[in-house]
């Protein structure tokens, strides 16, 4: 069951990830929006998920099992991993990046400064790592470092490995 097909099935007009809310009366067009699972109107404030509306049509909905709940779970922990890795290598990036922006301004000034040639060395040392590691975590290929995008399946099934216990 997905919500497209079920909303499809329950006489909403749907038109990409939205749909016009046979509650709403007026100007309701695609006032829904909906995901995989849910769907809401903007206008009606009438909300429902797929187990809902499929029990509205009648169709018998079948309990999660307990590899649904594990796989569900495990999908939204790799989720907030991939964040704060994110937010981490991010947050590095800048640092660095603002520390060799000054040292070089510091350099223009003082060409024998030896910390300010040490940051833009740290920076230099790091740049292709951190950015190799944001195209990973983005699916992208962005930077020349790379040399093919990762898929979100092959990161997830690596994570996995490493946080097997």
């Amino acid at each position: 069951m997905n919500m497209r097909t079920l909303l499809k099935e329950a006489g909403y007009r749907v038109s990409g990830n939205r749909a016009d809310c046979r509650n709403c009366r007026g100007g309701s067009r695609l006032s829904v929006s909906f995901t995989t699972e849910v769907a809401y109107c903007h206008r009606c404030h009438w909300t429902s998920n797929t187990r809902m509306l499929a029990r509205g049509l009648g169709k018998t909905v079948e309990p999660e099992t307990a590899e649904k709940r594990l796989a569900r779970t495990k999908t939204a922990q790799f989720g907030e991993w991939v964040d704060a890795q994110h937010r981490e290598i991010s947050a590095r990036y800048r640092h660095l990046g603002r520390m060799a922006a000054l040292a070089k301004d510091v350099l223009v000034h003082f060409p024998d400064c030896e910390p300010a040639l040490d940051a833009l060395a740290r920076f230099y040392h790091n740049e292709a790592h951190l950015a190799g590691m944001l195209d990973v975590l983005t699916f992208q290929k962005v930077s020349p470092w790379l040399e093919s995008p990762a898929t979100p399946v092959a990161l997830f099934e690596k994570w996995e490995a490493a946080n097997a216990r």
